[in-house]
């Protein structure tokens, strides 16, 4: 299966769009820091974080990732020191409405992916694929290098290994020096490595990708494009791929909380203008909130809204 690229850049193209990177600056969406880029916009930070040789992780985020972060202390740290956190998934886009956060528009991961990896390809730039299932890293690399003509495998390891092999692959990674590392674990495993040892490997980007592997190698097709225009990917999913319902359910309790928190007097959202986290309006400071929005929310409410 070809796998189709949201658009190349070249050498110069690829060097403007580092030079013209702007900070990015996140919003807080239930206490979770979200950057609301676009694509090009994504691409053009973690083409300068490859430039500068500058350690960046990148986490998707959907909306069975959050309801984790809100369950989940460690998950929610997990997703805090991320460099980079797109929103990816309707559920999150939902709660951001909901809340009044400007996150408008989903940058799905394996278009991230696909892309940053074609905008390397014509200066040799080098990946380095893990996790999925046996086979999967190897039958992706093979589409990536057709596709991407000029762009580097540095290595591929599937994602079944016991954890006396880890730092051996570690230090194989660390060898391969790659410019991208491709982390298809699943979440929350996967943001929890990339917490864990993204610094320690000296790799410009380490992304998080879910089953962005499986898609490139053609075991997974996606939706048409007029589907994910549509913001209905995660249905067309649903009914090929029944066992997604454990993601999908999530978006009911999600659009619950974020409502809860709305009512509550936006708590979980932006804080208005003139206003800092945990403060009521005229700037007083309320001892009952913290300023992770994330940490109010009990664990009995979350609980309700999935039961």
């Amino acid at each position: 299966m070809a796998v189709r690229l949201p658009g190349r850049a070249g050498p110069g193209k690829l060097a403007k769009m580092s030079a013209l990177a702007p900070p990015i600056a996140p919003v807080d969406l239930l206490g979770v820091p979200v950057h609301p880029l676009t694509l090009a916009e994504a691409v053009a930070h973690l083409a300068e974080a490859i430039a500068r040789r500058r350690p960046t992780t990148v986490v998707s985020l959907n909306g069975a990732l959050l309801m984790r972060v809100l369950r989940d202390p460690q998950v929610r740290d997990a997703v805090r020191v991320a460099t980079l956190v797109i929103p990816d998934g309707i559920g999150v886009l939902l709660a951001a409405r909901i809340l009044g956060v400007p996150v408008r528009r989903r940058v799905a991961g394996v278009d991230l992916a696909e892309t940053l990896c074609a905008a390397v390809a014509p200066r040799r730039g080098r990946v380095f694929l893990l996790g999925a299932a046996p086979g999967v890293a190897d039958a992706a690399a093979a589409q990536l290098r057709q596709r991407c003509p000029g762009l580097e495998v540095a290595g591929t390891a599937h994602g079944f290994f016991p954890p006396e092999d880890e730092p051996a692959l570690l230090a194989r990674i660390r060898r391969a020096a790659p410019d991208i590392l491709l982390v298809a674990f699943g979440a929350p495993r996967q943001e929890d490595w990339m917490r864990r040892y993204g610094a320690s490997l000296s790799v410009p980007v380490t992304m998080g990708v879910g089953g962005t592997l499986d898609v490139l190698a053609g075991r997974t097709g996606r939706a048409p494009r007029w589907v994910q225009a549509a913001g209905l990917e995660w249905l067309y999913r649903m009914v090929r791929e029944p066992w997604r319902w454990s993601v999908v359910k999530t978006i009911p309790p999600l659009f619950l909380i974020a409502l809860r928190e709305r009512f509550r007097g936006g708590r979980g959202g932006q804080a208005r203008r003139g206003e800092t986290p945990g403060t009521e309006p005229g700037g007083r400071r309320n001892e009952n909130r913290s300023e992770h929005p994330a940490e109010d929310i009990s664990e009995q409410e979350v609980r309700a809204a999935t039961e």
